[in-house]
């Protein structure tokens, strides 16, 4: 049996760091009414005359790209780390997570569950996935030598 490579466990760390960054973002601290006593007085600090409607709105919007975002962040640690070359394998498990999260939040008081969360997740997860595609053709582009102009 082969002894596990340290820097191996290392990226599993960072993951499991994360996931658990995650789960407490899951956690009543993190509830609507908490991050819109947070984000109100800073959206009304860069747009005084926001109406409430509008502001609620905009503490929606900015809660769902929280979704997007961590779990872009998820699929990167993944593939930057312990499932490298395996996206496939990291976007199965960045939706298996979100799925956890979502079962997790049912059961804590003031938080719900929802399968459009689960989708928006997987999308941010999928969004990180075609920018790290991009990302490593580009660079295989830039190694490659220019083609010489024909005559």
């Amino acid at each position: 049996m082969r002894d596990p490579n340290p820097s191996d466990m290392r990226s599993w760390v960072a993951v499991a760091a994360w996931v658990g960054v995650l789960f407490v973002l899951s956690t009543t601290f993190f509830s609507p009414v908490r991050t819109g006593a947070v984000l109100e007085p800073i959206v009304r600090w860069f747009v005084p005359a926001i109406s409430g409607q509008t502001l609620d709105v905009a503490h929606g919007l900015l809660r769902k790209a929280a979704h997007f975002v961590v779990y872009g962040v998820l699929f990167f640690l993944l593939v930057r780390g312990p499932l490298r070359g395996r996206e496939g394998l990291a976007l199965l498990v960045c939706v298996a997570v979100a799925f956890l999260d979502e079962g997790h939040q049912m059961l804590v008081p003031g938080r719900g569950d929802s399968l459009y969360d689960v989708a928006l997740n997987t999308t941010g997860a999928l969004f990180a996935r075609f920018l790290s595609a991009a990302v490593n053709e580009v660079r295989r582009d830039a190694v490659r030598p220019l083609a010489e102009p024909s005559s």
